[in-house]
């Protein structure tokens, strides 16, 4: 949680550093509320939250992912895409994102690990208004990985960064985790991500594992290439 703290910019909350080229959410649903954060992403992965915080409702979910969240010099940025963990209230769940599905998607955990961080599979709901819909299928490990990683490198380009604002609490739930060997019933041990206290949570983590796979899924790795000459572009 100290290393979180310590990702902290002089950026305040809500504002969007200069280099931002991309803004994603990500939603984790829990039974009486809805934890959240919205990152901005720039070239090389880098990235900094921008704000998050626990809604009572989804209408507050739609107010806070439509804002118009401003940067630094003063130009308007929107969230481009949002993933919601479909997991918990999941009807709920498939039937906002079909409402509001100009920025949202369903995400899931894949239940095997894939080859790929995500794909992107149908709904197969008979029935249901979201039948055919897309749902995002990710491998939290490898996400968690990458975040637990970009973490360490110092603020600056490919750095995984916070807002000046941030709270213990969400630095405390973000490094919740940690990877340890498991073996299963055949023998073979395994690398897996587990909470370090049965009773921690760890739902602004998942918020950003779904908002780094929302990056992903928008060509976050490939930002770079798309460079022009931009007059008096800040660099992190």
């Amino acid at each position: 949680a100290d290393l979180v703290m310590e990702r902290q910019t002089e950026l305040q909350a809500y504002t969007v550093p200069a280099w931002a080229k991309l803004l994603t959410g990500g939603v984790d649903v829990q039974e009486s509320s809805l934890y959240w954060s919205v990152r901005a992403w720039g070239d090389f992965l880098t990235s900094q939250n921008v704000a998050h915080g626990q809604a009572l409702s989804f209408e507050e979910i739609d107010r806070i992912m439509n804002l118009a969240y401003m940067t630094e010099d003063g130009e308007s940025r929107i969230v481009n895409l949002c993933l919601i963990d479909s997991g918990d209230q999941t009807d709920t769940v498939y039937d906002f994102c079909l409402l509001h599905s100009d920025y949202a998607l369903p995400v899931k955990g894949a239940s095997h690990a894939q080859y790929s961080n995500y794909r992107v599979s149908k709904i197969n709901k008979e029935g249901s208004r979201a039948n055919g819909m897309s749902l995002v299928l990710i491998d939290g490990g490898k996400y968690k990985d990458m975040i637990a990683g970009r973490m360490r490198r110092p603020n600056g380009k490919g750095s995984w960064m916070v807002h000046a604002e941030c709270d213990y609490e969400y630095a405390m739930q973000v490094t919740a985790e940690h990877k340890v060997n498991v073996k299963s019933k055949s023998g073979t041990v395994k690398n897996v991500w587990q909470l370090k206290n049965s009773h921690g949570d760890n739902h602004y983590l998942d918020t950003e594992v779904y908002a780094m796979a929302a990056a992903d899924i928008l060509g976050v790795r490939s930002l770079h290439l798309q460079n022009e000459d931009v007059p008096n572009r800040k660099e992190p």
